[in-house]
């Protein structure tokens, strides 16, 4: 995917419009790369990166693919999957939107010390990259067309062991599928970020709108909304997105004009970026605070957020400034209360989801089956224990009749017990050790479906 403004077409029958690029992008040398991120200087990354850096959290990157070689991102690529045939999606060499997003998430820089190059937010986490296109190069227009829905492709990402998922890229409408989705990951402890949109309209039905995704807007390095980002209602919060610099898959990008630059990074615009940003940002959370839920680390986000100057915190949130703008420092340092466990969201709306490698809750079903196989049960216990009184009956009367008939008129002959010897028992003493149940020690899960 190249980093050029265009309208994609349907991906599971649902329109999606760029969430990608905006403008013309600039190449950046590796020596400048790292001063040119603003974004890290405003957040003060190394302070940042003391109390976390990503370590253990997995962040799905559903896009096209990222390119595991580059050098700020190699060994944190995981070899992940293209929805078209489920080859690696790794080593892309077309494309460079998935490889952008994802330095801005887990870049680690490279050279001596690795000061040169990009730093992402989340510099240990690993990238699981979800091609979702069935083409490759060429810019994103009408003809970019998807090789598997949303929903496909998030169950996909949390049965990998996503902790985050990333999607810098927005749709317009959102279906029964999808919500189901949202639900199955939320379900499984999984943050949903997605990108707001680069048209400077408002967002009323897309994807961001299911509660339970955090939907992301674009700001500027004064903490103001860029003024090409969608707003919309369901909008939590704005991080940066205008002058981002990113790393591309193989030095060879379109910007917005069809013109053809080379480099190994490009500076540009749009609320992908914002989207990557926060999803680093989610990981250093996950690291921290493992513990938490969706909806408590969205809590831990809007309860620290940088207000800009001008905007009226009273009025707070709004369709354009959500909550205000991404401080993640303060995000994981903050003294903020924990919360519900739902966060600022209302789940009730989003259908029941299965377990994971589970089928679904079918509860009726269920108690019928349950009941039934008690009944089963108890009448075959009571039937084997009534069996066995009997046979215990019939011994002892044998036994009790066979030494009468050996002691009888003989004086001084053993009670009719008292001769029998002491039971003797298996190896390892009486009774047998319990054997440990199925679940063994294993902790009960921290979040549980949607309460209904």
């Amino acid at each position: 995917m190249r980093f050029a403004h265009r309208t994609l077409r349907a991906i599971g029958g649902a329109a999606m419009v760029g969430a990608l690029v905006l403008g013309t992008a600039s190449a950046a040398s590796a020596d400048a790369t790292r001063n040119s991120q603003w974004q890290n200087k405003a957040f003060d990354i190394d302070a940042i990166h003391k109390v976390a850096t990503g370590k253990g959290v997995t962040v799905a990157v559903l896009d096209d693919g990222v390119d595991g070689t580059q050098a700020d991102l190699k060994g944190n690529v995981l070899d992940g999957t293209r929805c078209k045939d489920g080859q690696p999606a790794n080593r892309e060499t077309l494309d460079d939107h998935g490889t952008g997003m994802a330095s801005l998430i887990a870049a680690h820089g490279h050279g001596a010390g690795n000061s040169q190059g990009l730093l992402g937010l989340a510099p240990d986490a690993k990238i699981l990259p979800v091609d979702i296109y069935s083409t490759e190069g060429g810019a994103v227009d009408e003809e970019k067309e998807a090789a598997c829905n949303w929903s496909k492709a998030i169950h996909y990402a949390v049965d990998q062991g996503a902790d985050v998922i990333n999607i810098s890229v927005s749709q317009n409408y959102s279906g029964q599928g999808d919500k189901e989705a949202i639900a199955y990951a939320l379900a499984h402890n999984v943050v949903v970020v997605q990108s707001s949109g680069n048209a400077g309209v408002e967002e009323r039905d897309g994807l961001g709108s299911v509660p339970g995704v955090t939907q992301v807007g674009g700001s500027t390095q004064s903490g103001t909304v860029w003024e090409e980002s969608n707003s919309s209602k369901d909008l939590l919060f704005t991080a940066p997105g205008k002058d981002i610099t990113v790393a591309t898959a193989n030095g060879d990008y379109d910007d917005a004009a069809g013109n053809s630059h080379q480099g190994d990074y490009l500076t540009t615009d749009g609320t992908s970026m914002s989207a990557a940003i926060t999803s680093g940002t989610f990981a250093l959370l996950k690291q921290k605070y493992p513990d938490y839920t969706p909806g408590q680390l969205v809590n831990r986000i809007i309860k620290s957020t940088y207000i800009a100057k001008g905007v009226d915190k009273a009025k707070l949130p709004d369709a354009t400034h959500g909550y205000g703008d991404l401080s993640p420092l303060k995000a994981l340092t903050a003294d903020i209360p924990k919360g519900g466990e739902n966060g600022p969201w209302d789940l009730s709306a989003l259908p029941k989801t299965a377990d994971k490698g589970k089928p679904a809750d079918n509860s009726s079903d269920n108690a019928s089956s349950s009941s039934e196989d008690g009944g089963s049960n108890t009448l075959l216990y009571v039937g084997i224990g009534i069996g066995a009184l009997v046979v215990i009956a019939v011994i002892i009367v044998i036994i009790v009749v066979s030494r009468n008939k050996n002691n009888r008129g003989g004086p001084g002959g053993p009670g009719a017990l008292g001769t029998m010897p002491p039971p003797t028992y298996q190896q390892g003493g009486y009774p047998p050790q319990q054997q440990p149940g199925p679940y063994g020690q294993q902790q009960p899960p921290q979040w549980g479906p949607p309460r209904q």
